[in-house]
């Protein structure tokens, strides 16, 4: 194992897996190795850049410290905390497909978790293979300017399209469960059930949970974080003020309310709802502002800090 034979030497490495205090890292070289924390304090997710050291006895790494994150998806706990997802995405791709029925509210959290984080988008309309028209939500989202992919990874049709746009960056495959991202997983990366078998072996080792994700190595280089399927998602945001920069038409269009701090909800002559009285926003579009605005009110009051 790299890194043995210098017990003590603090060197860094990439998180490819997380479960509780343990999990595996590539300390560099393009491997998986195993690894367990420092500590309690310390809270490491998939994608997170950390300092390790070999222990003089184990086969295991020592992680002992976090690099500064780029950017983290969040969502809140069942106390109503945050809890870490993964961490710095460069991309995070949407996977919505026929089957079953697109949840465009869902999609829309994800979207805003993105735009708030500052990390590129794609949205993948899976299944094309059942010839079922493109929705007009998506259409939509293609006129708000988010990258739209058309494939189906039951026949590879447009899965190299896919390999090539996620190259060289971190990016993470969100989305419902059932929506064929582990088809499309299995279709980019060929020893992905192997990859995965082995992390199941140590998740078991640790606390496993219902967020834990694991890193892929792409065949171009690139590399992919699989989440699990969900029925809900809602990311974690502490200021109510900010939900608005993370629809972009919104955002867009907040420049000519009336009152600066306008939040687009309750106030008199705000541009956005005229905007959506006007359908040049959607309604339901609007409506997914407003609900992200009042689960962040209430995450504001059960964790103000």
């Amino acid at each position: 194992m790299q890194g043995m034979s210098n017990s003590g030497k603090q060197q860094t490495g990439l998180v490819v897996a997380s479960f509780g205090n343990r999990g595996q890292l590539d300390p560099g070289d393009g491997s998986a190795q195993r690894y367990v924390l420092k500590g309690r304090k310390l809270r490491v997710v998939c994608g997170d850049r950390v300092n390790w050291q070999a222990q003089p006895q184990g086969n295991e790494l020592l992680v002992t410290s976090i690099h500064t994150r780029d950017n983290a998806l969040e969502r809140p706990n069942s106390r109503g905390q945050t809890e870490l997802v993964a961490a710095n995405l460069s991309r995070l791709v949407v996977v919505l497909a026929p089957e079953p029925a697109p949840d465009f509210f869902i999609a829309d959290r994800y979207l805003c978790a993105a735009e708030m984080m500052a990390t590129d988008t794609l949205i993948i309309w899976n299944k094309s293979d059942l010839n079922v028209p493109i929705p007009a939500e998506i259409k939509n989202y293609q006129a708000l300017g988010y990258g739209l992919m058309g494939i189906s990874a039951t026949t590879g049709s447009g899965v190299q399209e896919v390999l090539t746009t996620l190259a060289k960056d971190i990016s993470m495959l969100v989305g419902q469960s059932g929506v064929g991202k582990s088809s499309l997983i299995n279709n980019l990366i060929p020893d992905a059930d192997v990859t995965t078998g082995e992390l199941s072996t140590v998740s078991r080792e640790g606390k496993h949970t219902t967020t834990a994700s694991i890193m892929h190595t792409l065949p171009n280089g690139g590399r992919l974080i699989d989440s699990p399927g969900v029925r809900e998602f809602v990311p974690f945001i502490h200021d109510p003020t900010r939900v608005q920069t993370g629809f972009k038409e919104i955002i867009e269009r907040a420049a000519g309310c009336r009152f600066s701090n306008c939040q687009h909800i309750r106030e008199p002559n705000c541009a956005v709802k005229a905007a959506v009285e006007s359908s040049t926003i959607t309604a339901r579009r609007y409506e997914s502002y407003k609900r992200l605005y009042s689960s962040a009110e209430t995450f504001a009051a059960i964790d103000p800090g």
